[in-house]
This record gives C-alpha cells, structure tokens and sequence, in this order.
C-alpha cells in the first residue's frame, strides 16, 4: 500500500513538473523572449523553467525509489538535492538583475548543478539497484524449482547407463562385421566374354547387283525389248555422267582462264 501510493504521489509530482516546463517555454515564445527583454520576464521564464525540471526528477526519484537499507540513503539524497535546485532558483530570483555578477553567478549555478545531478544520479542508482533486484528474484524463483543435488545427478546417469546397456532395448548394440548385401544385378554376355574378330560379310542384294548390271551393260536377256531397253538406259546414263564431267571442266576452264587474265 505504501509503495503503490509512494508511486502516486511520484506520478503527481511529475507531471506537476512537466506543467511548469511546458508553461516556461509557452511564456518565452509569447513574450518573444530576448538578451535585452524585461527582468521579469527573464525571471519569470526561467524560474520555471528550473522549477520544473526540479519537480520532474522529483517525481521519478519518487517513483523509482528502493527501500530499506538502500531506501534511507536515496531518501536523503533526494530531498538534499531537491532543496539545492531549489535554492538556486529562489536564489536567482533574488539576485537578477542588480546583484547577478560574479562570484553570486557561481553561487548560483553551483547549488543549481549540484542539485539537479543529485536528482539525476540519485533516480538513475535506483532503477539499476530495482532492475538486479527483480533479476536476481526471477533467478532465486527459477533455481528453487530445477533444483538438483549432486547425489540426484549420478542416480539419474547411473539409472540412464544401466537402461541403455540392458537387453529390453537395442541401445549400444553395434555390429563391427562386414555387412555382405545381396545384389540383383546379373553382368551380361558383353563382360564375360573376351574381344574376338571382326568378320565382314559383303551384302549379297539381287536388286544392287541388277542395278549395277543395268549401269555396266552387262544385262542380257532373252527377250530384245528388255534387252534394248536397258542398253538405252545404260547409255542415258552414261551420256549424262559425260555431260556432267564436261560442265564440270568447262567450269574448271573458265575459272583458270579468269585467273590468268
């Protein structure tokens, strides 16, 4: 109950925070802040401004806070540091514009600084100090339920070995022979058989040998229209093998007289 409403008043303060930053900038953009613009406006806008950023981390050292032992030392450490970035302010407040000259400038700025790295140190320690703690609970969580003696582990490998070696299964059971695999394949005549000669046989065709005859003239028949007739083709044949050759040397002819001219 206490942190849930630590985290409530946290929350508040925040955006109490973000309010007074947001209104510091909207105030500076409507009166066109400048270097050379009213003091009140410059202390106005400024005062804010500071304000703001003081109550934002305010808020998040609120929300991210860690109790006990560590919880009594960021507590001090946030109000020192909350006070400081107040002081300065109010400080500043006070001084501008007639006493803002060195060293009130250096007083100034250093309860300022030291105030907001306070704050900012302070809320940074306590999210890692809040992040190891739910790491380090999710482990213990974990550990507690896969949690095993050194006893359990060599049961548990002894008990593991023994079924494994055991005949109820075919575990570590490791056939070191040649395995001899039977094959269908069954070598052809080509493979058992040695190379032999070659033996040429010439074709013995009645029509190429009467084809043959009939080109030779050698064809003789009884009957004389057979016999005439395959003479004229003989001779038709003969005729135009000579006029083929003929063309052929005229061609060759031509082309050499060509040549020399």
């Amino acid at each position: 109950m206490e942190s849930k409403l630590r985290y409530y008043f946290g929350s508040m303060v925040f955006l109490s925070g973000l309010i007074l930053s947001i209104s510091a900038i909207g105030f500076a953009i409507m009166v066109n802040l400048k270097r050379t613009s009213d003091p009140s406006e410059i202390i106005t806008t400024y005062g804010l401004l500071g304000a703001g950023l003081s109550f934002i981390l305010l808020g998040i050292n609120l929300m991210v806070s860690q109790r006990r032992p560590y919880g009594l030392y960021s507590n001090w450490v946030m109000i020192f540091g909350f006070l400081s970035s107040i002081f300065g302010v109010t400080l500043f407040a006070s001084l501008y514009p007639g006493g803002w000259a060195y060293p009130n400038v250096s007083y100034v700025s250093f309860a300022y600084a030291a105030g907001i790295c306070l704050l900012s140190g302070n809320a940074f320690a306590n999210a890692v100090l809040k992040l190891i703690e739910e790491r380090s609970t999710q482990l213990a969580e974990t550990g507690s339920v896969n949690q095993y003696s050194i006893e359990d582990i060599e049961k548990e490998v002894e008990k593991t070995l023994n079924r494994s070696f055991s005949d109820a299964t075919s575990f570590s059971k490791f056939n070191l022979g040649i395995k001899e695999e039977k094959s269908d394949f069954v070598p052809g005549k080509t493979l058992k058989e040695s190379k032999q000669d070659r033996i040429e046989v010439k074709d013995s065709i009645r029509e190429v040998e009467c084809l043959q005859n009939t080109i030779s003239g050698k064809v003789k028949v009884d009957d004389y229209g057979i016999d005439l007739t395959t003479k004229m083709l003989s001779a038709t044949m003969k005729q135009n093998a000579e006029v083929q050759d003929k063309s052929l040397s005229s061609k060759l002819k031509t082309k050499l007289n060509s040549m020399r001219r």
